[in-house]
């Protein structure tokens, strides 16, 4: 610039002049180039952007000269485009997104195309966002002599990229085929094979693979010929196939594709026999045989059915209605026919009609049946008819008219009611005797007319009985009572059943005989049973409970400092109280005996070692009187004596045989001996024996040894005391157990009392159950003890404070039910016969509760009542668990423990769907379902359990709650198993209105808290 300052500083100034105006000149034309180079470029971006193509220009040193949209969009680059104008080559790179391996070499790429000036094409680039683009790299001559730009375009490819590879993973199908697949052209030429039909053609001989491949051949050539597709079986070997040839016009060849048929041959030529198998013996059966579609329409028909072979051909296809209007049968034969195949189709089992159908030489009686056949899915499939002709059997009948007519005078003659009702509850026969009762009948219409009168709820249960065996087809038993207009009751014994007429039509048959009398005194030795059971269990309570004073009382004196004296008086004590304890056991069990309520536990217990426990304590009493004792242990003769019974009764038997032997034996020896007998895989028989050499029993007086409060001498109680019930209770115990106690005996020399029993083998526990031993797990717990005998909770108390138990002490249920409503405590001790409110009322009370914990507390029945019966009336008003008084300390404790526990690692919630969830098999919808059935029918059922209570009825509380009896098991439903049996055994007239109405309070309360917290279960709705 200097120097062309310098140059025209010398020029004169007329030069100088021209000089600078040429230069403005040429500065404005300058930048009007530029100015169209820019618009020029503009164009250019925008028309690149309108390109599917992604384009990018570089010049000779890495400038990006051009860039636009498409590219941007291919590799995640930010827009505009016109950012990245004249920036180097490598900031572009580092913007990438959707980057592969392949673009981060694109300025090496780049260099080398400027370096070779060879360009590449199509080139495929794999983007990480799926695209597939090809690439162009092309060199371009740059304005600027000597400098090459560059030119990178990009094709999305992606879709013909898809495109190939799915043809190619088509072109492999027929190679991979399982069936043979070829290909034949005009020619003859085998222009495909696969590895299917190569493996099948190899495996054939030659002549054999010629004969095969020219049958394929010709096929293929008429295919082609014909422009359609042939059909064939060829056999490859003992291998046969169905061949398709079809034909490829346009491309001059033909597929052959074949299908193996050997197995569904073979199925063919089996059904085809059976089917001929089948055919001949009904062809040949003497009876007629049809078979129907769901239409109505014949299938088969034998020629007993049909005889003649014209309408038998004729019949295929066509109804019996069709049938009869052909050939002049009377349409009522098959309008009867179409209603015995819509009952058949209804009811899914065999309905048997008799019809009489007119022919040519008379009329002939059919016992026709029909029965359906379903489908899988629960269609009919077709219908199966069998008839017999039984012309002779009717003419039979006919001619036994006679014996009908004395028949009916022998019903008549019967004194109970026989009758049949149909389902409109119409008497359609009767005997003598029901229409003699029936003259009452005006009577019972006007008591009808008042729905609340006894006739009408007699009528009901009448009604009720009807429709249940028209519903279930069931036999049922039951008394019923019917009214006289005097106010007198007559009582009946009824069994009702159904009675399927000839027409399809079901009907009640009743037969009621009269019990009024036998009711009477039924009821009055009911009567005088339960006052002697009440008058026991009041004996037991009024001596169990003082005696449990008594003993406790004594208990917690042994606990103190006692000189030697105050120690045998107190052993009196105990000893006294122990025996007055025993003698009132046998007083009971005598009484369950006599009452047939004697109950048997059943548990795996040693046989060995609880007979040796039970005899231990009286050998030290042999030891104490100077007698010798000796004893064969069953272990000797039966190493494995582990078996399932009821140990306490066993023992009790051995302990009175040999506590008797003893008794009666002022000097020698007792033994007593365990024996093995036989054993089978699941049972076991054993033998026990104990002889003494006491006094002996005259011949005369063996007998009268086992008779119930009966002794062998009438100075025997005076000599040696007891309750001469010993025996009699052991002989029972005995029997019911299935064996027989025998004696042996001779004056003066003693006696022998032995009885074999089989029991069933059990296997021997792994552990070994360990002593309650206060180990401290009851302190600081808070128990509510209800007892109404002030000196029962003193010693109750006593025994709970040495355990360091908090006490809070109720004389009767009405305050109980006060004090738990203020107070929360870990276990309630009930006694059960209080005054105010009695032990079952405030259990009820208490499971009402609102708070749902505190309703739960365990409730553990301190009963004096020793029958088992009383037990599960306690269970079923919903109390925990019993202890019969007098109780010892270690049952108390263990008692106490044991509920405690169970709280504590029960279930907090009323129910437990865990065996429903099992069913579902992971379908929350199902249990959804079952779920949502429950709450919408479980409340109105319950108010109807109440209400039918409340009234009284007890069968029909019994018959609901059998009902919903499947619905709480399939939920789980905590804590009302003893409450269910107690309501269903009201069916059998066992219960009383007490227990039963306190059955009801547990269930129903149980219901409300599952009801309140079974939504919480339910699926979200949608």
């Amino acid at each position: 610039m200097s120097e062309v300052s310098s140059l025209l500083t010398a020029l004169p100034p007329t030069d100088f002049a021209q000089a600078q105006a040429r230069i403005a000149q040429l500065e404005q034309a300058l930048q009007q180039a530029q100015a169209a180079k820019r618009v020029a470029d503009g164009r250019m971006a925008y028309y690149a952007d309108y390109l599917t193509e992604g384009v990018v220009l570089l010049d000779s040193e890495g400038r990006i000269l051009l860039l636009n949209e498409p590219y941007c969009r291919f590799f995640g680059i930010p827009l505009p485009t016109s950012q990245w104008v004249q920036r180097p080559v490598a900031e572009l790179n580092a913007a990438i997104t959707l980057c592969s391996d392949q673009t981060q070499e694109l300025a090496h790429e780049f260099a080398a195309a400027v370096q070779s000036a060879v360009p590449s094409h199509n080139v495929q680039v794999c983007l990480t966002s799926g695209r597939v683009l090809d690439r162009d790299v092309v060199p371009l001559q740059a304005l600027e002599p000597g400098a090459t730009n560059v030119l990178l375009r990009y094709r999305d490819i992606t879709a013909q990229h898809q495109a190939a590879a799915a043809l190619q993973a088509m072109s492999r199908i027929p190679e991979q085929n399982p069936n043979p697949v070829l290909r034949f052209n005009r020619q003859g030429e085998t222009l495909f094979i696969n590895a299917a039909l190569r493996q099948l053609r190899d495996g054939i001989e030659a002549a054999e693979r010629a004969q095969v491949w020219e049958l394929l051949l010709q096929a293929a050539l008429r295919a082609l010929n014909d422009n359609a597709p042939q059909k064939l079986e060829v056999s490859f070997g003992e291998r046969l196939f169905r061949v398709v040839a079809m034909p490829f016009a346009e491309e001059d060849y033909a597929n052959l594709y074949l299908q193996e048929i050997t197995e569904q041959r073979q199925v063919e030529q089996q059904l085809a026999e059976q089917r001929q198998f089948y055919e001949t013996i009904l062809d040949e059966l003497p009876v007629e045989v049809v078979v129907l579609d769901e239409a109505e329409r014949y299938l088969y028909a034998n020629p007993y059915a049909v005889p003649d072979t014209e309408p038998r051909a004729w019949l295929s296809g066509h109804t019996i209605t069709e049938f009869c209007q052909r050939y002049n049968y009377p349409l009522e034969l098959a309008e009867q026919r179409h209603r015995m195949f819509e009952l058949a189709r209804e009811q899914d089992q065999l309905v048997v009609w008799d019809d009489i159908t007119p022919y040519p030489e008379g009329s002939r009686c059919h016992q026709r049946h029909f029965k359906a056949i379903a489908s899988p899915d629960g269609t009919l499939r077709f219908m199966l008819g069998y008839g017999l002709d039984i012309t002779g059997r009717v003419q039979a009948e006919q001619e036994l008219l006679e014996q009908q007519k004395f028949t009916q005078q022998v019903l008549d003659t019967i004194p109970s009611l026989i009758y049949v009702r149909n389902a409109e509850g119409n008497l359609i026969f009767r005997n003598h005797a029901m229409r003699q009762l029936q003259e009452f009948r005006q009577f019972r219409a006007r008591a009808l007319q008042d729905p609340n009168s006894i006739q009408t709820r007699e009528e009901q249960e009448y009604t009720a009985a009807d429709a249940h065996v028209l519903a279930t087809g069931e036999e049922i038993k039951k008394e019923d009572a019917y009214t006289l207009p005097s106010g007198e009751v007559l009582w009946f014994q009824t069994i009702k059943r159904p009675l399927r007429r000839p027409d399809g039509s079901l009907e009640v048959l009743g037969v009621s005989t009269d019990i009024t009398d036998l009711k009477t005194a039924t009821e009055a030795a009911q009567a005088a049973a339960t006052a002697r059971e009440n008058f026991l269990s009041n004996m037991s309570h009024e001596i169990r409970t003082p005696l449990n004073g008594v003993l406790g009382m004594a208990g917690q004196l042994a606990k103190t400092q006692l000189d030697v004296r105050q120690q045998e008086l107190l052993k009196v004590i105990r000893s006294s109280g122990q025996h007055l304890l025993g003698v009132l056991n046998d007083v009971l069990d005598m009484a369950k005996i006599t009452s047939g309520k004697l109950e048997f536990e059943q548990s795996a217990f040693n046989l060995c070692d609880s007979m040796g426990q039970a005899v231990e304590p009286l050998a030290l009493l042999a030891a104490e009187k100077g007698l010798a004792f000796k004893g064969t242990p069953l272990r000797d003769s039966c190493p494995n004596s582990w078996v399932v019974g009821d140990p306490f009764r066993l023992n009790q038997i051995l302990i009175n045989l040999v506590s008797n032997a003893i008794k009666f034996t002022e000097r020698g020896t007792i033994t007593v001996g365990g024996y093995f007998v036989a054993e089978t895989d699941t049972h076991l028989t054993t033998e026990f024996r104990v002889t003494d050499t006491g006094i002996g029993i005259a011949p005369d007086k063996v007998a009268r040894i086992f008779e119930g409060f009966t002794q062998a001498y009438a100075d025997t109680t005076r000599r040696f005391g007891g309750t001469g019930l010993g025996l009699s209770i052991s002989r029972a115990l005995v029997e019911k157990l299935g064996g027989t106690l025998t004696v042996t005996s001779e004056i003066g020399r003693g006696s022998t009392f032995a009885f074999t029993l089989t029991l069933p083998k059990a296997e021997a526990p792994r552990g070994k159950k360990e002593e309650v031993v206060d180990n401290g797990s009851l302190a600081g717990r808070r128990v509510l003890l209800v007892e109404d005998n002030e000196i029962n909770r003193e010693v109750a108390r006593l025994m709970l404070e040495e355990w360091q138990v908090e006490v809070d002490e109720a004389p009767d249920g009405l305050e109980a039910v006060q004090m738990h409503a203020d107070n929360a405590y870990d276990v309630v001790l009930m006694d059960i016969q209080m005054p105010n409110m009695n032990g079952l009322e405030a259990t009820a009370r208490i499971r009402q509760h609102p708070d749902g914990r505190r309703a739960q507390v365990p409730i553990l029945a301190l009963t004096a009542n020793a029958f088992r019966a009383d037990n599960e009336q306690y269970l079923a008003a919903g109390m925990n668990d019993c202890l019969a008084k007098p109780f010892e300390e270690d049952d108390l404790y263990q008692k106490l423990v044991s509920l405690i526990a169970t709280t504590a690692t029960g279930n907090q919630r009323s129910y437990d769907l865990t065996a429903l969830r099992e069913l579902a098999r992971g379908k929350e919808a199902f249990v959804d379902k079952i779920i949502r059935s429950f709450l919408r029918n479980i409340p109105d059922t319950m108010q109807e359990i109440r209400l039918a209570a409340a009234e009284g009825q007890w069968l029909r509380v019994a018959e609901l709650v059998h009902h919903i009896k499947p619905n709480l098991v399939q939920l789980g439903v905590e804590g009302v198993e003893e409450a269910v049996k107690q309501l269903e055994q009201a069916r059998h007239g066992v219960g009383n209105p007490e227990t039963r109405t306190a059955a009801v309070g547990h269930l129903t309360t149980r219901l409300d808290r599952v009801l309140q917290e079974l939504p919480d279960e339910l699926l979200p709705e949608a």
